[in-house]
């Protein structure tokens, strides 16, 4: 039952509850809040870049040039007596800015014997304890006077803390600006990269006793490399490996223009030499930077079996039998594209048997580095290609590219990677024609 007539005092004496306990939070409010006062007063004057801290900071340095001025003209003989009075108000007036501005920094330092100690922190002491301890009139002490000198370096320190927290605050701010700026260039690269790849083909044309595979590793977010896979009249297949000359943005540009001709101008041409030379006349007039490309190109005719082929510059491709005996694809070649109009690319044609696999690469593998800098070389590849090319052509891709990997190791990718293996298994060998 409540008792209006019992005072708070009595209720809080009563069992379970004492003054003491009552009293404690509301002390420790109490005494928290000064503290609070002391930091919202030193977040205002001493730091950020607001309308008070770049008002104080002002006030402080007219106070050290003033004081300084101070300390010549009271060394004129014969100063009238309101002088010296005007200039004994002054100093009176800047050790007491001067003493608040040390007291409210060492209050809001979080370490205050490493203030006390610190180079700021003497320099702002000695800028006013002479004016306390010259009070005791002492005919040595006044030489202390002059210490009031060294507050030039209180306005050297203050000019330099103000340059170099302007400097930081800059330098932050360029530095979020840049950090947008390589996010956004990252996330363009990126999808960039995915509409690279979206555009080569994923899948070998479907034809009896044929199987196709491919894959391209960019060395840097976008590459310059390209394969193709091209469904030409009469059940015809054209398949491309390319190499664009650099890497990066350029060279991707200049992929996606030689792979969009090569591709339109393969319908028109019944064989390939035809079709690089006309390609090349095309890159040559769209060409701003001076890049080239090295292109194999070869029609296949999967009736037949017969694989006819022109080389643009390019590594020539591998053909395994299937007696495991690997091979070159032999023959002349024209000139990279893109670099000289009106140069011809002779045709050649070789016979697929059951049981081949015709393995078209660019020199991202035969030039892979390891950490010594020795390079993969084409005597790897061939090895690679005569123990593993039995199998599916899916399968070869992967022990290549794996092989690959292993060899460079932790060495970085010097050079774009890309590889199709063609595999034939018809029981019947065609004729050549």
């Amino acid at each position: 039952m409540d008792q209006p007539s019992v005072s708070s005092r009595a209720r809080a004496a009563a069992p379970g509850i004492t003054p003491r306990d009552t009293l404690a939070p509301v002390t420790a409010r109490a005494s928290g809040a000064p503290r609070r006062a002391v930091d919202g007063l030193a977040a205002l004057l001493l730091q950020g870049d607001g309308r008070w801290a770049r008002a104080f900071e002002n006030l402080i340095l007219a106070l050290i040039v003033v004081s300084v001025a101070s300390v010549g003209l009271e060394s004129i003989p014969a100063l009238p007596a309101w002088a010296v009075q005007a200039l004994r108000l002054m100093e009176i007036i800047v050790v007491a800015v001067f003493s608040f501005e040390y007291l409210l920094r060492l209050a809001a330092a979080p370490d205050k014997l490493r203030f006390i100690v610190s180079f700021q922190g003497v320099v702002d002491l000695l800028s006013f304890a002479p004016f306390y301890v010259g009070g005791l009139d002492t005919r040595w002490v006044r030489m202390l006077r002059l210490l009031r000198l060294l507050r030039v370096l209180k306005l050297r320190t203050h000019l330099l803390e103000a340059t170099v927290g302007r400097r930081t605050r800059e330098l932050a701010e360029k530095n979020d600006a840049l950090e947008r700026a390589q996010a956004q260039i990252r996330s363009e690269l990126e999808v960039a990269r995915a509409l690279q790849v979206a555009i080569l083909p994923a899948t070998f044309p479907s034809r009896a006793g044929y199987e196709g595979a491919a894959r391209m590793i960019p060395a840097t977010t976008m590459g310059g490399d390209f394969y193709d896979f091209i469904e030409l009249p009469g059940g015809q297949i054209g398949l491309v490996m390319a190499d664009v000359s650099g890497k990066g943005v350029p060279a991707a540009f200049f992929m996606a223009v030689a792979r969009t001709n090569l591709r339109e101008l393969a319908a028109h041409h019944t064989t390939p030499g035809a079709c690089l030379a006309h390609t090349n006349e095309v890159l040559c007039t769209q060409n701003p930077l001076d890049l080239f490309v090295t292109v194999f190109y070869c029609i296949l005719d999967p009736a037949s079996g017969v694989l006819r082929y022109a080389n643009g510059g390019h590594n020539p491709p591998l053909l395994r039998r299937a007696d495991g005996a690997v091979e070159a694809l032999s023959g002349a070649g024209g000139l990279v594209l893109g670099a000289m109009p009106g140069v011809g690319f002779p045709d050649h044609a070789v016979q697929l048997r059951s049981g081949d696999r015709l393995v078209l690469f660019t020199d991202g593998i035969t030039e892979a580095f390891n950490a010594a800098d020795e390079a993969y070389g084409i005597e790897r590849l061939v090895e690679e290609v005569r123990v593993h090319g039995g199998g599916a052509a899916a399968a070869l891709v992967e022990h290549i590219c794996h092989g690959v990997t292993v060899f460079a190791a932790a060495a970085p990718q010097s050079d774009d990677i890309t590889l199709i293996v063609l595999s034939f298994d018809r029981l019947e060998p065609a004729a050549l024609q």
